[in-house]
């Protein structure tokens, strides 16, 4: 069977993820600078034409990887499963899960990151997806803190950054390992920064039953 037959044969989808992974590649090869909407066509054997039917500029095509790649659907999909589970097994799979996102993702991730820092239209693309994420978990902690789960004195905000921020500089530095090792030092990262999290997002009151009897027995104001 030719390539052209097999060409035929696609779906529109099947066409489309194509072109999707055809210009990642390229992206991070030469650049979204250096790479043109003729590149993109010639890597997938389609026209140019053929090419804008599916993404009319070379900025939907980004953008269009940026929706394949980021993490914002499976973060959203996990907290609307989170209402009543402990507030510190979300934060570990809301870590784990981004870490997990990245290390799939990685050369498109870095294509972003590279990018996103010369061309303001990616800077701007690229915000708006970060805080959409972001967003949704403020939305997730806010309702902790209407229930009186956690807090009420902390800036959701600052949350989802440190998840966000301390993740990506993760991959950022460690990226590159082996897979062993990668799920060794991911996994410490997600358990210990999400019972850091927990531990210190805990509101003031919130102390156990023996730990408050122990402080009323020993406290010099107790009646008598």
């Amino acid at each position: 069977m030719s390539g052209t037959s097999e060409q035929r044969r696609q779906t529109p989808e099947q066409r489309r993820t194509e072109i999707l992974q055809a210009a990642v590649r390229l992206f991070c090869e030469k650049g979204y600078e250096g790479t043109t909407i003729r590149d993109i066509a010639r890597a997938v054997g389609v026209t140019e034409g053929l090419l804008y039917h599916y993404f009319p500029s070379k900025a939907a095509l980004i953008e269009a990887c940026w929706h394949e790649h980021w993490w914002h659907p499976r973060a959203v999909a996990l907290l609307q499963q989170a209402a009543e589970r402990p507030l510190s097994e979300v934060l570990h799979d809301l870590i784990r899960d981004h870490l997990a996102t990245l290390r799939e993702n990685a050369p498109g991730f870095r294509m972003h990151a590279a990018e996103m820092l010369r061309d303001s239209e990616l800077a701007s693309i690229s915000r708006r997806y970060i805080s959409e994420t972001v967003q949704a978990i403020v939305e997730y902690l806010v309702r902790q803190q209407a229930a009186n789960r956690i807090r009420a004195d902390l800036d959701p905000r600052i949350v989802a950054d440190v998840i966000l921020g301390t993740d990506t500089t993760f991959f950022v530095i460690h990226g590159r390992l082996s897979d062993a090792e990668w799920e060794s030092r991911a996994g410490y990262l997600a358990a210990e920064l999400s019972r850091l999290l927990a531990r210190s997002l805990e509101p003031p009151c919130h102390v156990s039953a023996d730990l408050s009897a122990t402080i009323k027995e020993s406290s010099p104001c107790r009646s008598v």
